[in-house]
């Protein structure tokens, strides 16, 4: 579609010559009726030339037909004709000249995943699903708590010593059990004591949450009223 109309300038350019060719050819001036014909016809065959892609010989035959033009019919001198008709070639070929394939940036690679904080401590709760059958209240808990984590990361620093400190309990206690030493009367009061703190840490970041979304509830409200759409 486009190449069908990319010979539209060139046209223009060559619609006063027909006002010449026909007062050339009333005043029967043969030499200037000459090259006014051989350069109409060398634009036809540029124009065609041009639409069917072959800018380089479309610009030639554009250059030659102005030269003629120059010399044979304004009467230009030999050596101003030759100069015409470069301009016309050289103007020519710029113009109708392809365009460079535009440089495309690489797009950016996408950014990397965040870490995941809770990659390691979520593997060593897993190695402690198989414990001992006495520790289990604290590792469900525990589970629990690191649940909560999932969902609310930015509660992870105060959780992380707990977590670890719980971690390296669990996995002492059932090292040693698994040794067959026998379990302290205490064992039992700390399993539960450890639950226990999971239980209240994971409800202080239920609560945390509620609260900054009571907050934002609040601050729009407010907003709202104050904009008049409440």
């Amino acid at each position: 579609m486009f190449r069908q109309f990319r010979g539209t300038m060139l046209v223009l350019v060559a619609l006063p010559l027909a006002p010449a060719l026909l007062v050339n050819l009333i005043s029967g001036a043969q030499r200037p009726l000459l090259g006014l014909l051989l350069g109409l016809g060398l634009l036809g065959l540029a124009l065609h030339r041009l639409r069917r892609g072959r800018i380089a010989r479309a610009a030639l035959l554009a250059g030659v037909a102005t030269g003629l033009i120059a010399g044979m019919a304004a009467g230009v001198p030999p050596l101003g004709a030759v100069v015409f008709g470069l301009m016309g070639f050289f103007g020519a070929k710029l113009l109708y000249a392809e365009a460079p394939p535009a440089v495309v940036e690489p797009p950016a690679p996408p950014p990397p995943p965040a870490p995941d904080l809770l990659e390691v401590p979520r593997a060593r709760l897993a190695a402690l699903a198989a414990s001992d059958a006495r520790l289990r209240p604290a590792v469900a808990a525990l589970r629990e708590l690191m649940a909560e984590l999932a969902l609310r990361p930015s509660g992870l620093g105060e959780a992380r010593r707990f977590m670890n400190l719980q971690l390296d309990g669990l996995e002492r206690i059932d090292t040693t059990l698994g040794r067959g030493a026998e379990p302290p009367p205490r064992l039992d009061t700390l399993v539960e004591d450890m639950a226990r703190g999971s239980i209240q840490l994971r409800d202080r970041l239920r609560a945390a949450e509620t609260e900054a979304l009571e907050i934002q509830v609040k601050v729009l409200a407010d907003r709202l009223r104050e904009e008049g759409y409440a």
